[in-house]
């Protein structure tokens, strides 16, 4: 009878040895995952409407995402969204360029990076500085408020514009706040993307590069069509080809290394071969960095 009940105590211990051991395998495993560092990337681009909608936007777009692919980064974890969703002329599109659908996305990311991840956010479209008034907010064409002498107006806001309506950089800036991301890599390919770059002055994780200046006009297609040979705009091509030249050869591609060669890229131009940033960046571009990210340190790759 002993014997019996020694046994019977001795399978309980065991039982519950071995489910212990496997709650702290689990545990472990699933630590591990956690912890491990993902890339995440979100690629926004396109116009307003169907006749703004250049194809130099959609080639700007599947340029950063070829090269994203180059540099490691995961399919499935890099999301493009383009003026009109996918399309047969867009292969690589997943979604519509809206402002509702970019909100969506960030906030998605809000649920699923943690503090290992790092998440890269490139903009190829329209950008404009709006009005802001008192009562009424943004007045930009598409909340139509009519500005009349009753308006009191406070400042000016810089925007991501899309066909529901802007995206300030106010707006843009408390949404990356949520993340919890260890880096958040911000390239703005658009006009008036100056101000976005003050998003480092609040959130020191994040490093911005804009194109412009506060009141800069970006590359045009006017521009392409005279003094350049290549569907991808300047300011694009020679900052992911920076990238690109630095992830090579099992180095990091650093942004910093990667803003200075666009800085000193040299294109063909009618025979002769001239700095990118004069004239065909019409302002020279940003970069400002959060107060955690130190220069030369941040990579994206």
């Amino acid at each position: 009878m002993i014997c019996r009940y020694n046994n019977k105590k001795s399978s309980i211990f065991l039982l519950g040895f071995v489910l212990v051991s496997l709650g702290f395998l689990v545990f472990y495993i699933s630590k591990d995952k956690h912890n491990d560092s993902v890339k995440y990337a979100l690629l926004i681009g396109g116009g307003l409407c169907e006749l703004d909608n250049f194809n130099t936007f959609y080639n700007n777009i599947e340029y950063a995402a070829n090269s994203l692919t180059r540099l490691g980064y995961d399919n499935n974890n890099v999301k493009i969204l383009f003026y009109g969703g996918y399309s047969p002329k867009y292969p690589l599109i997943e979604g519509d360029a809206t402002r509702c659908n970019v909100i969506g996305e960030l906030e998605n990311y809000e649920r699923i990076i943690d503090q290992n991840d790092t998440l890269l956010i490139f903009r190829a479209g329209h950008g404009s500085l709006e009005l802001v008034d008192e009562n009424y907010g943004i007045l930009s064409n598409d909340n139509k408020v009519p500005v009349s002498i009753n308006t009191n107006i406070i400042g000016t806001v810089a925007v991501m514009s899309f066909p529901d309506g802007p995206l300030s950089h106010l707006d843009f800036q408390e949404l990356l706040g949520r993340l919890k991301a260890q880096q958040i890599i911000v390239i703005l390919n658009q006009c008036y993307s100056g101000q976005f770059t003050e998003i480092t002055t609040k959130l020191s994780n994040a490093v911005v590069v804009s194109e412009t200046g506060e009141v800069g006009i970006a590359f045009s297609t006017k521009q392409r069509v005279t003094v350049w040979n290549h569907a991808v705009w300047p300011f694009v091509k020679c900052l992911f080809d920076g990238f690109l030249i630095e992830g090579c050869c099992e180095a990091k591609g650093s942004v910093l290394k990667a803003f200075e060669y666009m800085l000193s890229c040299n294109p063909n131009v009618e025979g002769i071969s001239i700095k990118a940033d004069r004239p065909l960046l019409r302002e020279v571009p940003q970069i400002k960095y959060g107060e955690r990210l130190t220069k030369g340190t941040v990579y994206i790759d």
